[in-house]
């Protein structure tokens, strides 16, 4: 039992880096040194696609379509609005009014408006022709007295008198008669008019009166059509509101339909626009990251080979795998650990992603696969090899835990040939 028991020992490993690893390396800090000094590059192109002409009259369209079936809608409320509010009139007969009718006063009116003008005119002829007959008879008088021998007396004096006095009473007479029956014709003249005035007056307030009877007859009729057609109009006017409503409902959601399809149409061709530049912009990052790329590939090449070191360490050695006694004294070191590199300890599949089986290889059996590491850019190619999971439930002496992670055997017949066709 205690013969089986691992030994510890003491291991000192040299290894001297080949000449043709020196000339490579000092080519990888050549070219390393080329990348870090070259001075940041911003992208020039566009990053994010801006709206297509299509959106754009998509959204002109729609600020366009704003407000634009408001008046509309304000007509159909004020037309609903004045139809609820309908008040029919209050139909009432048409009272009818009359004046009383009075008998003209004879005093009230004006006689002198009836007067005949002519009768000054035949007063003043007859009094002509009355002094001219008193004259006659004056000088009749005369003549006689001369005739007598009595021209001059007393008694010429008094007949003339008397023929004077008879012709002023007969003027007077004569001129009161004439006035007499102008007055009683104008009166007669005024009192025919007067009722003449009072039979039209009761003939017009009769007719009036049946005229006002007849129009208040008619206005309630026309009231009562009026009233039938105001209803009629208003229930009229409320379903023209309804359908108004409805063709500014149809015509602004027919509005909203062609904004939404000119905007789809606008968005597809913005996502074809923004994967066009996304793809430039992804081609750009390939040509930056090329240079580092191809460095970090010749870097991995060569990673495996340890430096020119001599490390002293004490291990318990194994039995049955020399790869693993040495690799526990190089896995020891923090030296170590860096020459081993990616590749090396990359075979663990907690250190993978987009994996994918490729295919088994021919000695082994083992599933092949192709992957990234985590944290690479999509745009890195993807390495080839075995998990390091997988190897050890069939070769465990071809897999050590180095800090964590299993490593494989780069001399193990699937990660040599993985390396050889990389």
């Amino acid at each position: 039992m205690g013969s089986s028991a691992p030994k510890a020992q003491t291991v000192t490993q040299k290894t001297e880096l080949p000449a043709w690893l020196e000339d490579v390396t000092r080519e990888n800090l050549s070219r390393a040194d080329v990348i870090s000094n070259r001075p940041y590059q911003a992208y020039p192109g566009q990053m994010t696609a801006g709206f297509t002409p299509e959106q754009e009259a998509a959204f002109a369209y729609t600020q366009q379509g704003i407000g634009a079936t408001q008046p509309v809608f304000n007509e159909a409320i004020q037309t609903a609005a004045e139809s609820a509010n309908y008040n029919p009139l209050a139909v009432n007969a048409a009272q009818i009014g009359y004046q009383n009718v009075n008998a003209p006063n004879f005093l009230q009116g004006d006689v002198g408006a009836y007067m005949n003008p002519y009768i000054q005119n035949v007063e003043n002829a007859a009094l002509s022709r009355l002094e001219g007959a008193t004259r006659q008879a004056v000088n009749r008088l005369g003549d006689q007295a001369l005739a007598a021998r009595a021209f001059g007396g007393s008694r010429q004096g008094i007949a003339e008198g008397v023929a004077l006095g008879e012709a002023a009473k007969s003027a007077g007479e004569l001129s009161a008669n004439l006035r007499s029956q102008g007055f009683n014709q104008a009166a007669a003249l005024m009192q025919a008019d007067q009722q003449r005035a009072m039979q039209a007056a009761l003939a017009n307030q009769q007719a009036g009166l049946t005229a006002s009877q007849v129009n208040a007859a008619q206005a309630l009729q026309a009231q009562q059509l009026n009233q039938a057609a105001g209803l009629q109009g208003a229930q009229q006017r409320l379903a023209a509101a309804g359908q108004l409503s409805n063709l500014g409902t149809a015509y602004q959601q027919s509005r909203q339909m062609d904004a939404a399809l000119l905007e789809n149409i606008g968005a597809q061709r913005q996502a074809m626009n923004q994967a066009a530049l996304d793809e430039a912009y992804a081609r750009f990052q390939e040509q930056q990251n090329y240079p580092i790329e191809m460095l970090n590939l010749r870097l991995g090449a060569t990673s495996a080979t340890p430096y020119g070191t001599t490390t002293t360490g004490t291990q318990f050695v194994p039995r049955g795998n020399a790869f693993l006694s040495g690799l526990g004294t190089v896995g020891s070191t923090a030296a170590g650990l860096a020459s081993l590199g990616r590749l090396f300890m990359g075979s663990d599949e907690r250190m993978k992603t987009d994996i994918e089986k490729v295919g088994k290889d021919e000695e082994t059996g083992l599933t092949m696969y192709a992957y990234r590491y985590k944290g690479d850019p999509k745009t890195y190619p993807k390495v080839v090899g075995p998990m390091a999971q997988e190897v050890e439930k069939q070769y465990p002496d071809q897999v050590a835990e180095i800090g964590g992670r299993k490593a494989v055997n780069l001399g193990f017949g699937p990660m040599r040939r993985a390396m050889n066709n990389g």
